[in-house]
């Protein structure tokens, strides 16, 4: 079997400069009310009960969800655009390396001269017990299926049916492009998703929930360890922005709740005279956009 796989992380951090006022507290005026728009943001975020970077909790960068939980319901439309996207991958991967020197596809000549539809009917109708180096079908193989079942899970997939569809994706993939150019493998068929599950549950998932637990913002080598679990996931979210995936709202009232930073004065350098910090309800409108 060959394979050929690369990566490529580009992270763009952008970091803005914070100043406060040291001015001394003097006679309180209108006019010199002076208030810290991200401590007064950060107040809003605990009225919701969000952590303090729930920006980058629910915001999700070219659509992909960098941090929070998978949604507790299936996302049938998200997980049949994934599939569609794996499949376009595979043959668009094939003609790469059909167009591709031989020192790159390892396919010469004659090996294209055979490269039929004939040929895969054969290789799909006589599986074998292939004979790769023992790091592509128990090491690479495995990390795949983590990466299906991590795929499912971010869809809202229990366990069991996580793991059917990393069987699924493996399956395609066996029986799809790849089978273009060589036989079935057997152990791939049960190693990829049987093996995956193991690395994606125990793996893969506790360290995804470190991460996405921690406080503050996600630096680059956090971003990187949730691409190479999930890469997928990324990929197919940069192709949802690409083709202009249908943009979706959704908003809801806020009322009757309390924000403990504006409560302990946070944000506000001078309150305004006779200003009650200690019972005062956020009203609002909570707005999510997906696109």
């Amino acid at each position: 079997m060959r394979c050929i796989a690369s990566f490529v992380f580009c992270l763009i951090c952008v970091a803005p400069a914070a100043a406060e006022s040291d001015d001394a507290f003097g006679h309180t005026r209108y006019a010199d009310m002076r208030i810290d728009r991200s401590s007064v943001f950060a107040a809003y975020q605990a009225a919701l009960g969000e952590t303090p970077d729930a920006r980058d909790a629910d915001m999700q960068q070219y659509g992909y969800r960098w941090r929070g939980s998978p949604p507790d319901q299936p996302d049938w439309p998200g997980l049949r655009r994934d599939t569609a996207y794996f499949v376009g991958y595979q043959f668009v991967t094939v003609a790469a390396l059909y167009a591709a020197p031989e020192s790159v596809s390892g396919w010469d000549d004659d090996e294209k001269s055979d490269y039929s539809f004939k040929k895969w009917g054969d290789n799909v109708t006589n599986p074998v017990w292939d004979e790769d180096r023992w790091w592509l079908n128990y090491v690479l193989h495995p990390y795949w299926g983590g990466a299906y079942y991590i795929r499912g899970r971010e869809r809202g997939l229990d366990r069991l049916q996580a793991f059917w569809y990393s069987a699924l994706l493996s399956t395609m993939f066996e029986y799809g492009a790849e089978a273009l150019y060589e036989p079935v493998s057997i152990q791939d068929v049960v190693v990829t998703p049987v093996v995956g599950f193991l690395v994606g549950e125990y793996l893969f998932t506790p360290w995804r929930e470190r991460i996405r637990a921690k406080s503050g913002n996600l630096d680059w080598s956090d971003k990187a360890a949730l691409f190479i679990t999930d890469p997928l996931g990324v990929l197919n979210a940069e192709a949802d922005r690409m083709l202009g995936v249908k943009t979706t709202m959704q908003w809801q009232l806020v009322n009757n709740v309390r924000a403990p930073a504006l409560a302990g004065g946070v944000g506000v350098s001078n309150p305004l005279p006779g200003y009650s910090h200690g019972a005062e309800p956020v009203w609002g409108i909570q707005v999510r956009i997906n696109w």
